[in-house]
């Protein structure tokens, strides 16, 4: 049996399929050098590793969101693929070229958007800007100045485009890093936090345009890595969670809430009086409560945050415990439990699991 790159049996490699845009097969990450010490024993406890056997396809068209905790290991995948980081283990197909061995090749593939804004010269005006960008990446000038002005009109900039770029708001320089992510028209575009620090308006019209340019080039593969749980439920066709760099669940939105017990639970927020001295039901998922608190708000009043099934029977049992001694529900706001209670209840779980498992193991 012959060996990868890597390491890894060859064998253990399947060959691409032309529906994937991306391939990520076994990709381990890890930083520091191996102490002497360390070598004569075959252990590498004194480096860290951000990612660990990461395995992932993304068809082209689709959009898929990269989540994750901070240190989870998002922005090490991310820039792995973008050929920034080379990886420990594993490889990365981009377009079928493989980004390790062909990096200006891969590269050639793909766009990155990234809000560093000392990457930008300040002094320079927008087109300024762009259009050295296009040179940095080799586009040909003419293509360069009308994909240009093509990204300037999109995004809005045109009336800009003369304006130096220190005199931007910062949802004007998230425009730029998008339209210089985009100049070599790639096929598959890698956002990693795009509306970071933007203010609520800015961050709409950003991920309005990111829908308006979905659909406009439907061939297009886009990849990306954000905080915002909202963002990615909006914009993505799934999401890939990533904690302590392993994939921990992926999937669409709803089938992560239905794996995960919340397609029938509802989230019950209620406002209440003469609560102090209640003795509330406890959690017990066969009494239909799944998760109960309750926060004193300074004004006689309380909060009582419930999940409950949505056959009412959890909620029932609440209500009757307050009417019967002596509370008063003045409000109650009923929903389903936000993505963003979904994604803490699963990492919650898995550092549960991990500090379990480090307990056996020491």
């Amino acid at each position: 049996m012959t060996t990868a790159r890597n390491g890894n049996p060859s064998s253990a490699l399947q060959p691409p399929d032309a529906a994937v845009s991306v391939l990520v097969e076994g990709v381990s990450k890890r930083y520091g050098k191996m102490r002497q010490a360390e070598k004569s024993t075959g252990r590498d406890v004194g480096r860290m590793w951000a990612l660990r056997d990461v395995s992932l396809a993304v068809k082209k068209g689709e959009m898929v969101g990269l989540l994750g905790p901070n240190g989870a290991g998002k922005t090490t995948l991310m820039k792995c693929i973008a050929t920034l980081l080379e990886a420990s283990a594993g490889r990365i197909l981009v377009e079928n070229i493989d980004v390790a061995r062909e990096p200006l090749q891969a590269r050639k593939k793909m766009g990155l958007v990234t809000c560093d804004e000392r990457s930008f010269y300040w002094r320079l005006s927008a087109r300024e800007n762009l259009r050295f960008f296009g040179a940095l990446y080799r586009v040909p000038r003419r293509a360069a100045d009308g994909r240009v002005e093509e990204l300037l009109e999109a995004l809005g900039l045109s009336e800009a485009a003369e304006r130096p770029y220190h005199s931007f708001s910062t949802g004007m320089r998230q425009k730029m890093a998008i339209a210089r992510g985009l100049l070599t028209d790639p096929e598959v575009v890698l956002y990693d936090e795009p509306t970071r620090s933007l203010d609520p308006v800015s961050t709409q019209r950003i991920r309005e345009w990111i829908r308006e340019s979905r659909a406009r080039h439907p061939e297009k593969t886009h990849i990306l890595a954000t905080n915002q749980l909202t963002e990615a439920e909006q914009l993505c066709d799934r999401v890939i969670i990533v904690n302590g760099g392993r994939i921990v669940v992926q999937g669409t939105v709803p089938e992560i809430r239905e794996r995960f017990g919340e397609a029938d639970q509802s989230l019950h927020r209620l406002v209440c009086e003469g609560v102090e001295g209640c003795d509330l039901p406890p959690a017990d998922p066969d009494a239909g409560v799944w998760e109960i608190s309750m926060e004193r708000t300074g004004d006689g009043a309380a909060v009582i945050r419930l999940v409950a099934d949505q056959r009412g029977e959890g909620l029932s049992l609440v209500l009757a415990a307050i009417l019967r001694q002596g509370g008063r529900v003045l409000r109650c706001e009923s929903g389903q439990a936000s993505f963003d209670e979904v994604f803490c209840r699963i990492i919650a779980r898995e550092q549960t699991a991990a500090g379990a498992a480090a307990e056996v193991a020491s």
